[in-house]
């Protein structure tokens, strides 16, 4: 098993969030929710493992993850930027699957933030888990809700544009506040246009 340290590190975290999932499965057998959580959800949980970020935990309607930590990247936001391009293309195939299958498309909401991260094993019981806390969490989770205002898939901070920027094409949004955060701030669009262009 793969043994880190507590520490502080600098890491880019992605947040996922599958539109609507409580009202998909109202009133269907719970087992479905599973089966759909195994296939959809597990799909596009792959496309982080291949830019070699981790899935920390998934929360039932989405997932967190992180890059730059288990291993060491100092392009950690370009592979979270890359991450998301590629689960918006594992989207699009899923969608048409669901399509052709007469199933409700579906839709996410992505954040992403770049900055510090306190990392380490949780333990409750017999129980321990390798978890990331602090700010940096909290605001890529508050990115993401602001994808339902802006009407966006993906959204990425200031701190993670002005790395990526020089690969990626982005739409910098109006200022916004960021809801549970004391302040506001600039996300910046990731553009469906990135998809051609992505590897």
């Amino acid at each position: 098993m793969l043994q880190l340290e507590s520490a502080r590190y600098e890491s880019t975290v992605l947040f996922c969030d599958i539109r609507g999932f409580t009202a998909l499965f109202d009133n269907r057998d719970p087992g479905e929710a599973v089966t759909f959580a195994n296939t959809v959800i597990a799909k596009l949980a792959d496309e982080i493992e291949k830019q070699n970020g981790v899935v920390d935990k998934f929360t039932g309607d989405g997932f967190l993850a992180h890059f730059g930590i288990t291993q060491a990247n100092d392009s950690h936001a370009l592979a979270a930027c890359r991450a998301a391009l590629g689960m918006r293309k594992a989207l699009a195939t899923i969608n048409q699957q669901r399509h052709l299958s007469d199933q409700p498309v579906l839709s996410i909401g992505i954040g992403i933030n770049t900055g510090p991260v306190a990392a380490g094993f949780i333990s409750i019981g017999k129980k321990s888990e390798f978890t990331v806390l602090g700010r940096s969490v909290n605001i890529a989770s508050r990115i993401e809700n602001l994808t339902k205002d802006f009407s966006v898939d993906c959204l990425i901070a200031d701190s993670t544009a002005k790395l990526v920027e020089s690969e990626l094409m982005l739409q910098k949004m109006p200022e916004r506040q960021l809801r549970g955060v004391n302040e506001k701030a600039y996300v910046h669009w990731l553009l469906p246009m990135n998809n051609r262009t992505a590897h």
